[in-house]
């Protein structure tokens, strides 16, 4: 379902068409498919109608890479329970830390314990389906907005040109449905950090879909019903997939070894090498500190001690 390095590739394809002014290529095709879907369909609403049609269908193929990525994101929640008890641990040192090296240490042991049982610290994040959806609504935002025979069109009353903030208000209570559902079964440790979500999510859609048009909002309404639908899926997979992981997944005890330091195996993946790279960066910046002072300390002590020499010698 994901392929290795599709995400950086379509990242670099969109910020392209962004800078070249093509981002919304699509907008000929979407015209034309909702211009059929209004004399196919037939009736006032039927470019409403066609909007929701194309994002179901588009929904509908991102589905099963969708459901995928919330089935990792699930086992590695699953995962994270598992090593709570190692968790707590390098939490307690990093609170009893006395010194940056101790404090350090204890990041480093955080990342140890990921690293050697094989978490992601993304936790099965995955934005392709994010990115694919941006040339999409891009193109349907210009349709809707520059193509004199749709921009008067109207589903149920609301102009799909103009803003609708019903739309925009049944858009975030949707998405706040959705970050509901999503957090249940998840762990208590978890769940907590995941509550900002409940509210920054239809926050941010309410936003998003407030500032644009009708069109657009029905698009993102539409498709946070299927989203729904696909968190109803893992909610109800989850006893599954937490059975799996107890019965795979084989707990690395490492957490007093990397507290003392004793383990230095190589990470693994961009992001813990980036996070080892700073930590490094930081032993060395303080290793330099701590030479500039010594030495500093050593040169005002030789100053003082050849002062007291000539004090002497004069005497």
């Amino acid at each position: 379902m994901k392929i290795k390095g599709l995400t950086p590739i379509l990242l670099i394809v969109l910020v392209v068409l962004f800078v070249t002014g093509h981002a919304d290529f699509l907008k000929s095709p979407l015209t034309d498919f909702m211009n059929w879907s209004e004399s196919t369909i037939g009736g006032v609403n039927a470019v409403g109608w066609s909007i929701i049609i194309l994002t179901l269908a588009v929904r509908l193929i991102l589905l099963p890479m969708m459901v995928h990525q919330q089935r990792n994101a699930t086992i590695q929640q699953e995962k994270m329970r598992l090593l709570q008890p190692q968790l707590k641990k390098v939490q307690d040192a990093q609170k009893n830390a006395q010194t940056q090296e101790e404090q350090l240490l204890a990041s480093q042991a955080m990342m140890t314990i990921y690293r050697e049982n094989n978490v992601s610290l993304l936790g099965g994040m995955n934005f392709t389906t994010l990115i694919i959806q941006w040339p999409i609504f891009m193109g349907l935002y210009s349709a809707i907005r520059y193509s004199n025979e749709i921009a008067h069109a109207s589903f149920f009353g609301i102009n799909l040109s103009s803003h609708a903030p019903i739309l925009a208000i049944a858009t975030a209570v949707a998405y706040g449905i959705q970050a509901y559902l999503s957090i249940i079964g998840v762990p208590a440790e978890q769940k907590k950090q995941m509550q900002m979500m409940m509210y920054v999510m239809p926050v941010m859609m309410l936003f998003m879909t407030w500032v644009t048009n009708a069109g657009i909002a029905l698009y993102f309404f539409a498709g946070a019903l299927v989203m729904i639908l696909q968190t109803l899926i893992i909610i109800v997979w989850r006893p599954k997939l937490k059975a799996h992981v107890a019965e795979t997944f084989e707990v690395k005890d490492v957490v007093d070894d990397a507290l003392a330091g004793k383990i230095k195996s190589k990470p693994t993946g961009r992001f813990a090498e980036a996070m080892q790279a700073a930590q490094e960066q930081q032993q060395q910046q303080q290793a330099g500190r701590k030479d500039i002072t010594k030495s500093t300390q050593e040169r005002t002590s030789n100053s003082n001690g050849g002062r007291n020499a000539g004090k002497q010698q004069r005497k």
